[in-house]
């Protein structure tokens, strides 16, 4: 750009001084010969500039572009409303009342943590039998049992729990014998201490077995007509 200014100025310069010339000679009278150099100088230069302009035209500045930075995404959580499901199987979930949450939905059991056929006894035998005794006298009743369920009893799961007649069964609980796989029998062996004076009524204790969900499945019993 500065060397085409440069251009631009030595002809305008050239033709200020050929245009000086020509009003200082302008009280003589020009010969044809100088007359016709002169006008050959002035359309030369005019050439020149013309040429100059069409070949080095004036660059318009363009304006920097600017690169708009990314529009930064906002992520937001989808609430969950009350038409889903719990997580965890059989469990219960709460949702937050606050806040416009929904309270999540909440799973009911529809059956129980165990049915019948899972827990079943069957009496095998029992001794001594139910009969007369002697007041005063101690012994241990043994009721022998089978396990018909589906389950199989753990000794460190169930107890043989007390449920009347502690008059002649002093203690209230005993721990299961062992481990009873379904078809197998089990000796479940009581205390039993008789009031040493004579009764004319029968005396009663009944008993069972208590599962891990706290439930009495199994139940049997020793009665006494009578002490004597």
């Amino acid at each position: 750009m500065r060397k085409n200014f440069g251009k631009f100025a030595g002809l305008f310069m050239l033709l200020s001084v050929l245009l000086a010339g020509c009003g200082m000679a302008a009280d003589q009278e020009p010969t044809p010969d100088a007359v016709a150099i002169k006008t050959q100088a002035v359309e030369t230069a005019m050439a020149e500039m013309t040429v100059q302009a069409a070949l080095n035209p004036s660059a318009t500045p363009v304006p920097p572009t600017i690169t708009p930075l990314p529009t930064a995404t906002r992520f937001t959580q989808t609430p969950i409303t009350g038409g889903g499901s719990s997580s965890g199987s059989g469990g219960s979930s709460s949702g937050g009342s606050g806040g416009g949450g929904s309270k999540l939905a909440t799973s009911t059991p529809t059956v129980p943590p165990w049915s019948s056929d899972d827990y079943r006894c069957e009496f095998v035998d029992q001794y001594p039998y139910d009969q007369a005794q002697k007041a005063g006298t101690e012994y241990d009743i043994v009721w022998t049992m089978r396990n018909i369920g589906d389950r199989t009893w753990y000794p460190n799961l169930m107890e043989v729990v007390r449920l009347s007649g502690k008059e002649i069964a002093p203690y209230a609980m005993y721990p299961l014998p062992k481990t009873v796989k379904p078809g197998e029998t089990v000796e479940i062996r009581v205390d039993i201490q008789l009031p040493f004076s004579p009764q004319d009524y029968m005396l009663t204790t009944e008993w069972g077995i208590k599962n891990d969900q706290g439930t009495v499945f199994c139940r049997f019993y020793h009665s006494i007509p009578r002490l004597y």
